[in-house]
């Protein structure tokens, strides 16, 4: 990302000129634009499980962009289960359900889309998917994998750019070969600060309390048997 666009977003996070996934899309966008965007959307929600929020819905007309940036994508949120197992589920089916509106929105058919019919049919599918995911959407869709989409790509493109260089070593080419245009992880971990930046003070809020509570406690037990031994020898 360019550093006018990071300056562009620190000088202005305005959701009043946020658009709808749905509203986007359906004006026309390129396979490598919805991309991007989805790609975007999975680092965001990446980010929040990780922060102890899982997603209260993916219906496109729910998540939206920012700024006319494809970069900024906001999301609804639920505080994820305190519990690890039940936190897991919610993870699972978070990743799950981002494939699956992406696949609904690449082809086209998202509205009439059922996860059993995607299942039974993910070849047909196939066709409308970027031939390079299609291995992520499989793992996802068929096999129920639970792995972000961001990482599966960060992977390929490292993969891929391991072979190239290999490729040109093979062929006496001392250039080195470009480096993956993966993005700025610390970037978009910083957009993402911006975007949630009120979840991180309802959670340093929660702490502070969780650390008061039994400090509280402490001190009125304290206060409570001092007032005892001052009876006592009155």
């Amino acid at each position: 990302m360019s550093n006018d666009r990071v300056m562009k977003f620190r000088q202005k996070t305005d959701e009043s000129a946020a658009v709808s996934l749905a509203s986007w899309i359906n004006s026309y966008r390129d396979e490598e634009e919805m991309r991007e965007i989805f790609l975007n959307m999975d680092r965001a929600m990446k980010y929040l499980h990780d922060r102890g929020y899982c997603i209260k819905s993916f219906d496109p007309r729910n998540i939206y962009i920012l700024n006319n940036s494809i970069d900024q994508i906001k999301l609804d949120v639920l505080p994820l289960p305190s519990d690890y197992s039940e936190s897991k589920k919610f993870v699972k089916e978070d990743i799950y359900n981002s494939s699956f509106i992406q696949i609904g929105l690449y082809s086209k058919c998202l509205p009439y889309l059922k996860r059993e019919f995607l299942k039974s049919n993910f070849d047909k599918f196939c066709e409308f998917l970027p031939e390079g995911d299609v291995p992520y959407y499989r793992g996802v869709i068929d096999r129920g994998a639970s792995v972000y989409f961001c990482e599966y790509a960060m992977e390929k493109a490292n993969r891929d750019l391991a072979a190239l260089e290999k490729e040109l070593a093979g062929e006496g080419m001392g250039t080195p070969a470009p480096k993956a245009p993966m993005g700025d992880v610390n970037v978009n971990t910083r957009i993402n600060d911006g975007i949630y930046k009120q979840l991180s003070g309802k959670r340093d809020a929660a702490f502070v309390s969780l650390l008061l509570f039994p400090t509280a406690l402490l001190v009125l037990g304290v206060v409570l048997a001092l007032i005892s031994l001052i009876i006592s020898f009155g």
